[in-house]
């Protein structure tokens, strides 16, 4: 299992990266780096765990790249990843940072949907929506993520309002454990 991305994969603790028996767990992170960054690594290395998680494209829209930019990343990623391996993409996440800006809050909730629907064009691809993930009961209500009702929840991130804390990345542990059992389960059928 590869988990490959940006501070969100470099911040993620030891102690709650996804385990499984026999399974060795490798974790590629770099620190404010856009998706085709990230894309360029991977395609660089020699990497050849069957399992590919990936979180990246937060740090794009600060890079002053567009969506389309993004998505375009997007597809070279698949491109790369190809029909052999699985992918486990973990989607853009309102963080509290975002709480008052609408425009930032669009262009995620836009690179959300943009990356959903590339995952759903081919089986082995695996999209996770993280948009609402850490908002509580604030993503439920109705005009959460387009009027900007879904608030994050501070528990979920780190001092610094943009990073998972233990609790954010205890979900996505579980998260990520749960979809590769399914996808063994689904390989053995």
């Amino acid at each position: 299992l590869l988990l490959i991305g940006d501070s969100d994969i470099a911040f993620w603790p030891k102690d709650l990266l996804p385990t499984f028996d026999g399974v060795e767990v490798s974790v590629e992170g770099y620190s404010g780096a856009t998706l085709h960054e990230v894309v360029e690594k991977y395609n660089s290395s020699n990497f050849n765990q069957d399992v590919v998680v990936c979180c990246a494209g937060e740090n794009d829209m600060g890079n002053g790249l567009t969506v389309e930019a993004s998505l375009q990343a997007m597809d070279r990623l698949i491109s790369v990843i190809g029909e052999a391996k699985y992918l486990i993409f973990l989607g853009p996440k309102f963080e509290p940072w975002l709480t008052h800006d609408a425009t930032s809050r669009k262009h995620y909730v836009k690179l959300s949907k943009g990356f959903s629907r590339r995952c759903h064009s081919m089986a082995n691809l695996h999209y996770i929506n993280c948009l609402t993930m850490f908002c509580g009961d604030s993503a439920n209500v109705p005009g959460a993520v387009l009027g900007g009702r879904a608030i994050p929840e501070s528990k979920y991130f780190s001092d610094d309002l943009l990073h998972l804390s233990k609790e954010g990345y205890t979900i996505w542990k579980g998260i990520v454990e749960e979809k590769v059992i399914q996808l063994v389960q689904d390989f053995q059928a």
